[in-house]
């Protein structure tokens, strides 16, 4: 959908409202159980893992590009991923915008 959904997003992330300002923010999701598939016991640890990879990659990006991001993991799930439309469990929400 090409809708802004930046406010309901900011909302469901506890009304941080840099997240409205933020031109773009990428929203990390894990389907769980398919993981638990592969790895059993140690999907769980193996999915937080690969979230945080991937966040961080993120941030050193838009830094190298000149831009600045924050990685949100205060928010509430079911929020996230109703905006999202998503059965996937939300990890983490990471804001990209401009310097001031």
């Amino acid at each position: 959908s090409s809708t802004d959904k930046r406010g309901e997003l900011a909302s469901a992330c506890l009304r941080q409202r840099f997240i409205e300002d933020a031109p773009m923010s990428i929203v990390i999701t894990a389907s769980p159980n398919r993981m638990i598939q592969r790895y059993g016991k140690r999907a769980e640890r193996y999915v937080i893992l690969e979230a945080g990879h991937a966040a961080q990659n993120l941030c050193l990006i838009a830094n190298d590009l000149g831009l600045t991001t924050v990685e949100i993991g205060a928010f509430i799930d079911e929020g996230v991923a109703k905006v999202l439309n998503t059965t996937y469990a939300v990890l983490l929400v990471v804001p990209i915008g401009y310097k001031k």
